[in-house]
Order: structure tokens, then C-alpha cells, then sequence
């Protein structure tokens, strides 16, 4: 009969195969293969779909076309026009042929002529793309065919200003209108998140769009969910999927939502919730969605580090003189360990952390030293400056904070043994270890004796337990007083507060201020629809908020 240690590491063993095997998953491509439309053949055939489209253009531009003539022609327009978008695709992408058309890029008004391959690589009918992420797809009918426009990563921070994990490329929104002046035909690129509609001739029209299918390709793209049980075990392999993103065009006139996941997950945990939020066309105008992705093995106050140095590079490439207050106006969100991190980074001493984070035992021996005074100079504790970064900061000034299924008090699943003998697969940066070994010192710290459960400390599924130091330290810290709500999930029970999602217990997700929301979910509450109803009106009363501040001034 086998041992009870044996069996143990047996079934963690399987649980280990397991999720790799998930994490390797089957790969389907990227994007959607080109494929000709077997109806435009010749250049004969593109002429006359072209000819077509001009004389549904004219009718759509006149005010004299009666309604139902008007209906079809919409009709008539979209459907051709997708057929030359198709044919235009693959003769570019397979054939290697010329355009039949010029293009026009427009955004926020600027527009301006190119030759498709300037900015993008690809342009992809959204109806071509297949859902395999996302639980629903977001439409809105109106003139025009909606595409998914791919950016390639080597353009993304010189043409839009926006960053990248090792992406192959970013999207953008858009749809196609093929119009005509003096006769010539240009397709015009419109930003569908910054355009609702359309002019043609004397006659406004609604952009027709997918807001789902280009979500759906920018995850493919950055192939994070790949990586996110190598970022638990093996934090440091996955540098290059670390970092803050967005999927769009940056725009000084949006409010940043700025996302952080949790445990073995990957920013594309939100991909669903940014779905849902997409379909109200406020939403798209206002707000602007930001991806912080980071390997998880790092005990959160480690990786709240990044995420802050992040939120400040980004911000002083897009406002350096701090001008902007929509960066004063962000939204702070996080999911699990991603709502340790956020709250943490809202802490106005955080370097009292660590009066809690020694022996309680014995006396803090650097008490003197936990002092604001080293936020912004070197320490004269040469063990504490390599991670003065970690204890000593500025808060993070956000405008709202929202917490999703975060573990407050600890998630007490983190004490299982099956857990904690999963925990010790965690291989941490060398130099970390380094670090947590100059601390103990410092500190001297019991857990000297026992080198190997030192450093497991410093990996995340530790500092998840009620019993982890960061977790009671964080208890006492205080935060910066902005308004705050927490969803917490309850499996359709409707039994708080003695309810659980499965792996966070109301008791420990439950804050004594703000709003607070029970969802019927499990621990993935950013899936349930209900937490997109309760973020929306979050999100609506932060531009309630900023017009009675743009009205007082």
C-alpha cells in the first residue's frame, strides 16, 4: 500500500500534467485564412462590383430615396462591399496583386491617405472571425462592414503610441466604407470605438460593427494565456509577457481602466467583461481598457512593485507634464491576487508592511528606518534599498478602485497541503532570493534555519494564506480614501455572509466601506454578467463625476 506522502506527490504530480496539458491546449490559427470569393473573378468582375457599389453610393447620398429603396441599398452595399473586401484580402495577402482602391486611415477627424501595408498587415471581415473566447458576440447594424484591423508589433509604439507583450501585433476596430470621389473609389478606415457614424452624400448613417471579433484576435495575437501556469512555476521565463497594454490607440480624452488578473491567469481572464462593456456606446467613447500581465509565482507586494513602475512610465510617456487629469480619473481593478496588488499600490504607508512582516516575536530591529523619507532617495539599510521599490512608494492615484473575488484576509485554500506541496514547484529569480535572504538576515528572521521555507514565503500561493505575513500587514495599512466597490461571488447560494465563490470566502472578500455586489458566480465573477451590469454603472458614475468637476471649473 502506498504511503500517504507518496500518494500525496502522486496526486499533485497529476494535478501539475494537468494543468500543463490545459495550459498547452490545442492551438487554432491566429487569424482567419484568406479565401477568395469565387463570384469576383477577374478583374471584369471586380470592375463591376466596384460599379455596383458607386451606384449604391449615390442612392444612399440622395435625400429624395424612398425608405424601403434605402433599406436595400444598405443591404446591397454591405454585401458587396464585403465581397471586394474579401477579393482584396486575398489578392494582397496570396496573390500579391495591387489594390483596386485607395485607403483611407481616420481617427479622432485626422484622416489621411495610405497604401494598406503602412499600418497594417491585415484587415480581417469581422464576420470571418470564429468566437472560441467569448460568450457572445456585440453587433450593431449600419452601413459599412466591420473589420479587424492588425497592427504589427514593430509599429505599435512609433505610430500609436501604445505598447506590447511579445504580441505579434495589436488590433484596431474598425469598419470599411467604400466611397467615391470624383468618381475614384476609397476605402475609408474608420475607428469604430471613436465613430458612430457616417456621412454619405446628404444623408447621415449609423457605422455598422463588431466590438467582439477584434477582441478575440488581439488575445490570439498575444498568446498570454500560454504562459500563464509557466508565469506561477517559472516567473522568470515569462519576462517578455510582462507589462502594461492596451488594445487601442491611446486617448487623452478616455478615462484608463487599468486591469490586473490574479492567480495562474493571464490579462485575457477580462476578455469577456471588456465584451460586454464594449456594447454601450459610452462606454466606448469614455473609457480606455488597460491589461497589466505579470507571472504570478511573485508574492503580490513584489509584483505591485512592477505594476506601479509600469502605471508611471506609461504615464509619463503619454502626459509628462502631468497635465491630463484623466490619469487622476483612472479606474483601479482587480481580480483576486490582481485586488492585492491594487489595493496595496493605494496604501499611503506601505513600508510599515514590514513592522508586521518579522518574527512577532521578537522586535522589529529597522523600526527607525520604515520612514517616508526613502520614497524618493536611496536607504541606508544597503539590505533594504535592492527592494526599496517593494516597501517604500506614492500611492497610486486612482479615481475609483473596484476589487473582484479578492482575498482581503487571506484564501484559505492556500493552507491546503496538496497547495503547499504545489507551492514548493515555484522556482523564483535568483536574484530575488538573494534579496529575500538579505531581509531575513536584517530581520533576524527564524526562518533562517530553514532556508527553503524562507523562500517559499516569497512565492504567491503563500502569501495567499490568512496566516501570511503580507496578508495580516496589509490589514493595518491604510488606504487612500476613494470610492471603492467589491463583487464578490456566491455560486447562486444567496447565502452571504457565510457564502464562498469556491475559493474565496465572503468573509475574506467582504470590506468594511465602499459599495459592495453579490453575483451569482463562482471565483471567476469577471465572467458573470452581472458583474458587467454592476461594472457599467460603475463606470457611468465616474462620468457623472467628471462632468460636475469640468462644469465646477
Amino acid at each position: 500500500m502506498l504511503s500517504m506522502s507518496l500518494w500525496a506527490h502522486r496526486r499533485v504530480a497529476w494535478i501539475v500534467c494537468a494543468l500543463l496539458l490545459l495550459a498547452a491546449g490545442c492551438e487554432s490559427p491566429l487569424l482567419p485564412s484568406p479565401r477568395p470569393e469565387r463570384s469576383v473573378r477577374g478583374e471584369r468582375a471586380v470592375e463591376e462590383l466596384i460599379e455596383q457599389l458607386h451606384e449604391d453610393w449615390g442612392a444612399l447620398g440622395r435625400a429624395q430615396t424612398d425608405a424601403v429603396e434605402r433599406q436595400k441599398a444598405i443591404e446591397r452595399y454591405n454585401r458587396n462591399l464585403l465581397r471586394l473586401t474579401r477579393r482584396v484580402r486575398y489578392d494582397v495577402l496570396v496573390r500579391g496583386r495591387h489594390l483596386p482602391c485607395a485607403f483611407m486611415l481616420e481617427y479622432e477627424g485626422a484622416r489621411s491617405i495610405h497604401t494598406l501595408g503602412e499600418v497594417f498587415d491585415d484587415i480581417v471581415p469581422a464576420q470571418d472571425v470564429r468566437l472560441e473566447e467569448l460568450e457572445e458576440r456585440y453587433v450593431t447594424p449600419g452601413l459599412g462592414v466591420p473589420l479587424v484591423g492588425v497592427i504589427p508589433a514593430v509599429k505599435l509604439k512609433q505610430d500609436f503610441g501604445i505598447a506590447a507583450f511579445r504580441a505579434r501585433g495589436t488590433v484596431s476596430t474598425l469598419t470599411g466604407v467604400l466611397e467615391f470621389r470624383e468618381g475614384k473609389p476609397v476605402m475609408r478606415l474608420i475607428s469604430r470605438r471613436e465613430h458612430e457614424y457616417v456621412q454619405a452624400g446628404r444623408m447621415r448613417y449609423q457605422l455598422a460593427g463588431d466590438f467582439s471579433a477584434p477582441i478575440e484576435v488581439y488575445w490570439k495575437l498575444t498568446q498570454v494565456q500560454k504562459d500563464r501556469f509557466l508565469g506561477l512555476l517559472r516567473p522568470q521565463r515569462v519576462r517578455n509577457t510582462t507589462g502594461l497594454v492596451c488594445m487601442e490607440r491611446y486617448d487623452p480624452a478616455k478615462i484608463p481602466v487599468v486591469l490586473v488578473h490574479g492567480l495562474a491567469s493571464s490579462a485575457a481572464t477580462f476578455d469577456n467583461l471588456v465584451n460586454r462593456l464594449m456594447r454601450e456606446p459610452d462606454i466606448r467613447k469614455n473609457f480606455q481598457f488597460w491589461y497589466y500581465n505579470y507571472p504570478t509565482g511573485l508574492a503580490w507586494p513584489i509584483t505591485a512593485a512592477g505594476y506601479r513602475s509600469a502605471l508611471r512610465r506609461t504615464r509619463k510617456f503619454f502626459d509628462p507634464q502631468r497635465r491630463n487629469a484623466n490619469w487622476e480619473r483612472m479606474v483601479a481593478v482587480g481580480h483576486s491576487m490582481g485586488g492585492l496588488i491594487t489595493r496595496y499600490s493605494q496604501c499611503t504607508e506601505p513600508w510599515k508592511l514590514l513592522e508586521v512582516a518579522g518574527d512577532k516575536k521578537r522586535s522589529n530591529p529597522f523600526a527607525a528606518f520604515l520612514s517616508k523619507r526613502f520614497v524618493n532617495r536611496p536607504h541606508p539599510l544597503r539590505q533594504l534599498e535592492p527592494m526599496r521599490d517593494v516597501y517604500f512608494f506614492e500611492p497610486i492615484r486612482a479615481g475609483r478602485v473596484v476589487y473582484l473575488a479578492t482575498p482581503h484576509r487571506g484564501a484559505p485554500i492556500a493552507r491546503n497541503r496538496f497547495v503547499l506541496l504545489f507551492s514548493r514547484l515555484v522556482r523564483l529569480p535568483q536574484t530575488l532570493v538573494e534579496e529575500v535572504f538579505s531581509i531575513a538576515t536584517l530581520q533576524q528572521d527564524n526562518l533562517l534555519t530553514r532556508p527553503g521555507r524562507l523562500v517559499e514565503e516569497f512565492t504567491s500561493i503563500r502569501q495567499l494564506s490568512p496566516d501570511s505575513r503580507f496578508i495580516r500587514g496589509l490589514s493595518r495599512l491604510r488606504v487612500r480614501d476613494v470610492p471603492t466597490y467589491t463583487i464578490i461571488g456566491d455560486r447562486g447560494c444567496n447565502d452571504s455572509p457565510y457564502s464562498s465563490d469556491g475559493v474565496v470566502p465572503y468573509w475574506s472578500s467582504h470590506l468594511n466601506w465602499g459599495a459592495e455586489d453579490i453575483v451569482p458566480s463562482d471565483h471567476h465573477v469577471q465572467d458573470a454578467e452581472e458583474t458587467a451590469d454592476v461594472f457599467a454603472r460603475i463606470l457611468h458614475a465616474a462620468l457623472r463625476d467628471r462632468k460636475i468637476e469640468q462644469n465646477c471649473k
